[in-house]
């Protein structure tokens, strides 16, 4: 804009010499009044013209410094584009490890749960029997188990590993601990689990038995319990194995309750 001021302002000057020198011709005696406003013209002409080579000379300056900085400034951005590049394939390169330690953590997670839950299998839980002062729990369970299954009584003392109550004891006198059995032989274990469905004993006395299943199958149990119930209200065979359901051979799972 300033620029544009200059050059209205020297055309300005021309037009004012044009008309200077049309004002004298044929007019002698107004020549030399005119050539001293014409020498005054020019002068402002010239200081003009320094003026504007001043402010050229500081333009070019500054574009000089504007295209010095552009240039800073996009070797900068490649710079940064270079960082962002690296930073980009270290994180996928990271991305990937995480992956990888994720995928083998829930293998490991699973195979601690698949060992825990075989484990397990070795023993049963017993709730409902009355608990005592100094009360020998390997013992109780042992006569229990003994009236559960009569013809592996006399093997269930050299069969039965641990029993002893779960959790402090409440300060409610009324209430019992519930007991955790190990045995030394799944098949024994096993054999005091089926009798136990159909034994008159535990009825009489209020205690049950039940598997001593890891969180995970608890939960996957629970969700297909609706299915099992379905299943044994029609008449089917229908019952768990681990974290599975089988219903007439089928086996369902809680991540897809279809027939596998």
């Amino acid at each position: 804009m300033e620029m544009h001021s200059y050059a209205r302002a020297f055309d300005e000057q021309l037009d004012k010499m044009d008309k200077i020198l049309s004002e004298v011709r044929g007019e002698d005696d107004k020549i030399p009044t005119a050539l001293a406003t014409l020498l005054s013209v020019v002068q402002n002409v010239e200081k003009m013209q320094v003026e504007t080579l001043n402010k050229l000379t500081s333009l070019e300056s500054s574009v000089n410094k504007n295209t010095c900085n552009i240039k800073t400034l996009s070797e900068s951005m490649d710079a940064m584009g270079k960082q962002m590049e690296e930073i980009c394939s270290e994180t996928t390169s990271v991305q990937a490890k995480v992956n990888l330690l994720e995928k083998e953590n829930l293998a490991l997670r699973n195979k601690c749960d698949q060992l825990d839950a075989y484990s397990r299998r070795l023993n049963l839980r017993v709730s409902g029997v009355p608990e005592h002062a100094a009360e020998d729990v390997k013992k109780i369970v042992i006569d229990l188990f003994g009236l559960i299954s009569p013809s592996i009584a006399h093997q269930l003392p050299l069969t039965v590993d641990v029993a002893h109550r779960l959790g402090p004891r409440s300060g409610d006198a009324r209430s019992s601990r519930r007991i955790i059995v190990r045995f030394l032989s799944r098949s024994h274990r096993d054999r005091v689990w089926r009798d136990a469905r159909t034994a008159a004993v535990l009825k009489e006395k209020k205690i049950t038995l039940s598997e001593d299943l890891t969180q995970e199958t608890r939960e996957a149990r629970n969700q297909l319990w609706p299915l099992v119930e379905k299943a044994r209200s029609e008449g089917k065979k229908a019952g768990f194995r681990g974290a599975f359901a089988f219903i007439e051979g089928k086996k369902f799972t809680a991540k897809d309750p279809e027939p596998l």
